[in-house]
Formats: structure tokens, sequence, C-alpha cells
């Protein structure tokens, strides 16, 4: 044998039998700690290969087949067929008998004849390579199901529900509100685009807003489209306005935002709203809110309300007329808590609502209220009322302001009603100048949804600050955290609430915008429901003119042994429908290959762990489960109104947290943040530790997805197809690979985390851009399948939107960069709109 094969074969056994003893010697601590004892048997045998590698030995090649055999055989006993479960537990032992099967031919015999001598040498060369052959194309097979989605649910064509094309036709050819409609469904009517020709997009225009995704921006804006304009926002909050065949720019309008310690690091504007003042239903010049014993609406029926309908918006199209200066208005915020409306032909401010076009939101928050009060959603706009609510910092200390919501005129800009949980539903008349609302209490920074026949805003509520430690919080905080709270839009009067979450002790604000439909009953009527995505990816289906469940809710119990001074609730709500949520268990941990998975499954077993809400702990890490950025973060999903097939993006990461001393944590040189992996929660026992759980090899210790698209048929609570979103081409890995990580730029998709949120049109699309790689993305409503896939120049966040304008359908969407990237790296400012060729 030549010195380069022998030296090759010891190098190269050496590697294999040091993995195989590590392995062996990590099977040992995991089956200690009471978990599978496989890894003992798989390590010791690839040190047996590795070492007969190393003595050039023929025995090596039928061990090495022996334990791909093994490794088969306990993969798919213990996690069935599915393809990335199976992968991470084999690939390592198809990949050894490549190796040695074509080292074999070189290797000698293990017996030798009567005068010592080895009998004839090694494996014939026919049978090495042969096997090696054989090995490869199995490993090429799994390689190249790499490269494919993998779907967790796949379509029945028995399955499609009917198409009813008289639904969900509002609002013509625009786009005149965040989620298209203030029932929030993000459904455009549309089918120039459709599935059989989706291929053919292109790029119509692109325009730059100038203010890149940078020093903490992040662009999640979607715009509106009314008549013949655009609108959108940057994350410094000013409002451009573009034409929507050409992208050119009309006007824009620039605020001077205030850097303050809450928004230095996190800027953002999802989206502006917009009035019609002549076709809008208007406060009287001296409307006031009212309490509950001045309220028309009696007590005893929260459906029954006097609330007046806004009347139909005239044409998108009518031919313009002269109307008074802000006639029509966009009424957006700031992330320094500035409420402002400007004319949507011109882009002044409108001299009329509050000073000169400016309401500052800060008055009746108190001292703690600047820099820590901030706005980042669209508000809602309905009946002659702006209804806003504000992002709190979370986990830096107690005494935050309070989580208000807060109506004004929309034409004056005056306070008209104030509702806060300290007072609940016993009054919500604004509090008198120069009184603060009550402190800590849990705040709504999400965007809300309206029915304008019972006069309902459905608002997704958060809880009270710090998110961790439960023990300070105020009874009326418990009552409404988490909750969906329906308030009549005039009054700002409560009509009911619904807990998504008890005692939240993991940041679970419920941030999604309601989605509002008309469910069959069945016989042939309909009930009026509000669908409540949350971060837990519970999916509560509420009557909304009660808030009782219609899908099953149930009170389960879970785990209460936290810390001294918790409070703890023994149950917890679960909804029937869900999404991804099962209890993560030992065979769940994951990895990219079987040894950060070993690690992961090590990891785990160490981790406290009693199913969903197990308490925090100083002593040892608890995994949290769903992950406290989702489940359904503010993206939400979207409802196709013609066949009641609800889309919903999710977001599937595991995190740990853990009590910690603050002087311990400074003594570790931790460094504090209200979104970081360590918070101080001062005025609390406690500092919190947190962070995702990964390998040493920055990949995720749990099993794929990471990210998915789902669709339920919300009449029969069926999934009807659940698929993975992104690959990880454009995603920094970071672990091992230090800070800056490293971008694979491979796609694979796996299916990762996402932000954002689907449109879905009539066309039988969905369409989707809020992954971590550079691609907006358009699926099949009826199969899940991927039908068309753009690159982008960066990343986005955001939700696209789509439009009719001049006979053509257009499908929009902002880009300024991949979520919390840590860096100004690969970021951008682009409005880029996609449609057909003119020969379609």
């Amino acid at each position: 044998m030549s010195s380069p094969v022998r030296f090759l074969s010891i190098v190269l056994g050496l590697v294999i039998g040091l993995l195989g003893v590590g392995l062996t010697l990590g099977g040992i601590d995991l089956a200690w700690l009471g978990g599978s004892w496989a890894y003992i048997l798989l390590g010791f045998l690839m040190a047996c290969v590795g070492f007969a590698v190393m003595a050039r030995r023929a025995i090596a090649l039928p061990l090495s087949i022996l334990l791909s055999l093994i490794a088969a055989g306990w993969a798919f006993g213990e996690v069935g067929d599915v393809f990335w479960l199976v992968v991470p537990r084999v690939v390592v032992f198809l990949a050894l008998p490549i190796i040695v099967g074509l080292l074999s031919p070189s290797f000698h015999a293990s017996t030798r004849d009567r005068s010592g001598a080895l009998r004839s040498g090694g494996v014939p060369r026919a049978w090495g390579f042969g096997i090696a052959a054989l090995y490869a194309i199995v490993f090429c097979g799994i390689s190249l199901g790499m490269f494919q989605p993998h779907a967790e649910v796949t379509a029945n064509a028995s399955d499609e529900p009917k198409r009813d094309t008289s639904q969900g036709q509002q609002n013509g050819n625009d786009w005149p509100a965040w989620g298209r409609n203030l029932t929030g469904d993000r459904f455009a009517p549309f089918v120039q685009i459709n599935a059989s020709n989706v291929s053919d997009l292109k790029l119509a225009w692109s325009y730059h807003t100038g203010d890149l995704a940078i020093d903490g921006s992040e662009y999640q804006v979607t715009p509106l489209k009314i008549a013949d304009t655009l609108y959108l926002c940057t994350p410094l909050n000013k409002v451009i306005a573009l034409d929507p065949v050409s992208g050119k720019e009309k006007w824009r309008f620039d605020p001077h935002l205030q850097i303050t310690r809450g928004n230095k690091g996190w800027k953002r504007c999802r989206g502006v709203s917009y009035a019609d003042l002549t076709t809008m239903s208007l406060l009287a010049p001296d409307a006031k809110a009212f309490g509950p014993e001045e309220a028309s609406t009696p007590a005893a029926d929260p459906s029954v309300t006097t609330a007046q309908v806004i009347p139909a918006p005239a044409p998108a199209n009518t031919p313009a007329v002269a109307e008074a200066p802000c006639a029509r208005r966009i009424v957006s915020t700031t992330n320094d808590a500035r409420l402002f409306e400007l004319d949507a032909a011109t882009g002044a401010l409108c001299q009329d609502f509050g000073d000169h076009g400016m309401v500052n939101l800060l008055e009746g928050l108190g001292p703690t209220a600047p820099g820590s009060y901030y706005l980042t959603s669209a508000p809602l706009v309905a009946d002659g009322v702006i209804m806003v609510g504000g992002k709190i910092n979370d986990n830096m200390t107690v005494g935050e302001p309070s989580g208000v919501i807060r109506g004004y005129d929309v034409r004056t800009g005056r306070l008209v009603w104030a509702w806060d949980a300290s007072r609940g539903n016993r009054d919500s008349r604004p509090l008198p100048a120069g009184q603060i609302y009550a402190i800590e209490t849990p705040n709504f920074w999400g965007t809300a949804s309206y029915d304008p026949k019972l006069g309902l805003a459905f608002i997704p509520m958060g809880n009270q600050t710090p998110d961790f430690w439960t023990g300070n919080r105020h009874p009326y905080s418990d009552e409404y955290n988490d909750s969906i709270l329906a308030l009549d839009i005039r009054t700002g009067q409560e009509h009911w609430h619904f807990r998504t979450a008890n005692n939240d002790m993991f940041d679970y604000d419920v941030t999604s915008q309601p989605i509002l439909y008309d469910m069959p009953d069945g016989n042939g009527g309909t009930t009026p429901v509000v669908v409540a995505l949350t971060k837990r990816s519970q999916i509560f289906v509420l009557d909304r003119r009660t808030g009782k469940p219609v899908v099953p809710v149930t009170d389960r119990p879970v785990a209460t042994d936290g810390m001294p001074g918790q409070h703890i609730s023994p149950v917890q709500p679960y909804s029937e429908l869900s999404i991804g949520v099962a209890p993560l268990k030992e065979s769940d941990m994951w990895g990219a290959t079987i040894f950060d998975q070993l690690y992961c499954r090590i990891a785990f077993k160490k981790m406290r762990w009693e199913g969903e809400w197990t308490p925090l702990s100083d002593k040892q890490k608890t995994l949290i489960w769903p992950g406290y950025y989702g489940g359904s973060n503010w993206g939400g999903g979207a409802l196709d109104p013609q066949t009641g097939v609800l889309v919903v993006n999710d977001i599937r990461m595991a995190m740990w947290g853990q009590f910690i001393k603050r002087e311990e944590a400074a003594h570790a040189g931790l460094v504090p943040s209200t979104e970081g992996e360590y918070s101080e929660q001062l005025g609390t026992p406690w500092g919190v530790e947190r962070s995702m759980f990964v390998s040493p090899m920055g990949a995720p210790c749990f099993k794929p997805p990471y990210g998915s698209l789902t669709a339920i048929d919300l009449k029969t609570q069926k999934t009807l197809w659940q698929v993975p979103v992104g690959s990880i081409q454009d995603a920094a890995i970071h672990g091992v690979f230090g800070e800056k990580g490293i971008i694979p730029h491979i796609y694979i998709p796996v299916g990762m985390p996402t932000m954002g949120g689907p449109l879905v049109t009539g066309g039988n699309l969905a369409f989707f851009h809020g992954s971590l790689d550079n691609y907006l993305r358009a699926f099949d409503l009826k199969t899940g399948k991927e039908v068309w896939r753009e690159r982008l120049p960066v990343g986005g966040q955001g939700t696209p939107m789509s439009y009719i304008q001049d006979g053509k359908q257009y499908v929009l969407v902002v880009a300024g960069g991949a979520t919390r990237t840590g860096t100004n790296a690969n970021k951008g400012d682009y409005v880029l709109a996609y449609a057909l060729p003119s020969t379609h």
C-alpha cells in the first residue's frame, strides 16, 4: 500500500474513532440522565470502525455496514419517516461505508495462515468500490431531499372547500386599511394573477425610500392604496405617497422623530391609516365618552349596540372633485409618542387636528413614559374615532407607564374616551387634566379590528411588565392580560373580554390583529366570530357579540412549582384549534449531525420541563415552548372569506430562561436590555437570562420546521395543508462560527422563523416574504405548493399587499432586510411592485 493511502487511513481512522468515543461518552451521559441508550451502541460501533480503519483491517467495512443498518433501524423506529428527523440520525453513518469502501481494497485481511502470514489481501476492489457506490447513491438521494420542502400535512382534493365569489368584494380595487379592511382578513379578491399564471410575474417598478433599515430600524410596513395613490411609512415615521403604476414619489412628510432611550434600537412603523371625512360617520362636536351608568347599551345584553354603521365608501376610481383641505386624511403615529394627520392629497399637516396637526400621546402617562412608551403599529380609524395603544419597554423595571387605550376625535384630535384595565368596565371617561392613568397596566401595541354592525373594536392585549416575574402583578392586570377585548368604538365602553392565558410568565402578548369572519353555522346561517391568533399558537374562535368560544376551549392543569412569591395559575386555556404546539420530547431534539443532536438531547434532559408553562427557576434553565416570539406574532394570519380558509404563518422557536441575581449577572458581564438575552426586571427579586435553544453549531436544538404556513378550513377546523417556509440560504449561523456567523448560500428549505404575515387572493394564491431568506413566494391555496419564488435584493418582514390600478393587478412588498440580524449588513429601503407582462 502506498504511503499516502496508509497515512490517509490512519488519519481518517483516528478521526472516526475519536468521534465514536465522544459519541459513546455522550451517550453514557444521556443514559445517566434517563435518556436514550442508543448513542452508546452507535458510538461504540463507530469507534470500532475507526480503529479498524487505522489498523487497515478488512473488518472495518462490514462493521460500517452493520452500523448504518442499526442506525437506520433505530432512526425509523424512534421518529418514523419524518425526513428532517431521520437525516441527522443516519447521514454520518451512511457516509462511513463510502469512506471505508474506498479505502478497503488496501486493507489487510483479519486472519493469517499457518505460517503466520496474512491471507490474501483485503476486500476485493469491486466489492469495496461497489459498496461505496451503493451508499453514495443513497447518500446523494438523501442530499437531494434536503433541497425539497417536506410538507407536514399534504392537501387532499376531497377537502377543498367551495368558493363563494360574492364574499370579500368590499373596497373595490384598493387596499385602504392595514389588513385591507377593518376586519383584518388580508384578502384581495382579485383574480388577474392566479395559480396558473403567477409564474410569469415580473418586477413592474421599484422605489427607494431613502431611509435604510439600519441602527435598530426595521421595515415592517404594509402600504395602503386609495384611489390613485399608495401610502407608506418608514421606520423613522416619514410618510410617503407614491404613484401606484410608476412608483414615482408624489409627496413625503417628515415628523422629525426624536431619538429616545426606548426607540434608539427599536424603530418601526408597520403602517398608516386612512380617514375619509366625506363618507365617515363623525362624532358630534360635543360628543363625550360614557361610563357604564351613561352608556346607551343595556349592560345585560352586550350584543346590542346603538353605534352608527360606517357608510359604504365611494368607488375608488371616482373622478376627482374639488374638496376642502384634509377632507381625506392619512393618520399615523411616531416612535416618540405622537399622533398626527396629513392631507392625503398634499402631505401637509391638518392644522385643525390637535396642536397644528399633532397630538402628544404622553399626556396623562406620567414621568416614566418618555422613552418607554412609543407606537409602532397602524392605529384603528373607524366611526369618527382614532383608537391608539402603545408599546412599553419590557422587562426593564416596575413602574412603567399605563397601557391605557384611548379614542380621539378623527377631526379635532380631542380625547374622547380612555379605557384602562385598572378601571375595566366601570368607566371609560378621560381623566381630568393633570391626573395620571394607573401605571403598569396591560397594554395594546398591535392593530385592532372593527365590526361596524356591532360598533365594536376588537383589541389584542399584552400583559403587565416585567414579563417573566408575576409576583408584582395587580389583580386587574391578571384579569386582562393576554386577552381579546371588545370596546364600543364611540364610547370606549367595554362589552366583554376573553383571556387567552392566565398569569402570563413568558411574554405571550396577544399581538396579531384579530380577524373577523361570519362563519357558517351548519344550519344555513352564520355566526359572527373573531379569530384570535396567539404566540402560544392556540387559535381562539369567539362569538364577537359575547366573547363566548365557538370552537371549544378547555382549562388544563399546568405545573405550578415556581419561585417563592410568584403568582402562578394552576390551569391554562387551550383551544381545540392550534398549530404545531405538541409538547416537546427528547426524540424531538435536533442537530445538523448526530453529534450536536446528542448535545441537544443532553441539554434538554438537563432542563426543567414539565410541559408548557413550566415556571422559571434560579437553579437551572427552563425550556420555554412555545417560545415568546411565537406562534403567531404581530404579522398574524389571513382569511379567504370566499372559502373560509384561514392561512397562518407561525414561528417555532423553543427558548430557555433562568432567573439570575442582578449582581451575578453584572459579574458575568451580562448587559441588560429590554429585548436581549438579559433583563434586569428592577423592582422584582430577580433578573432574567434567556435565549434561543441552539447547539454549539448554531443550529436549533429542536426539530424543523422553524416557520410554516398552514391552511385551516374554519368551517370544519381541519388542517388542509401545512408546509415549511424559508431556506437557510441567507440566514447567518452563529454558534462556533462567531459573532458574525456564516451565511450558507445554499437553498435548503427546512422552514425558517417568520415575521410579517400572509396575503391571500381570489386567484387561489397566498403570498409571503417574511422568512429569513431573500424571497417573495406564492403558494397555491388549494395545495400549499410553492408555485412562484422571486429573489429580493434583501429580506423582508412585512406583509405583501395587492391592488388594481388602470386594469392591472399588482403585488407589492417593502423590503428592508431580514428580522433582527443584529448588524447593518444586508439592509435596504426597497418598495417593489410585481405584475404580469402586458400580454396577459
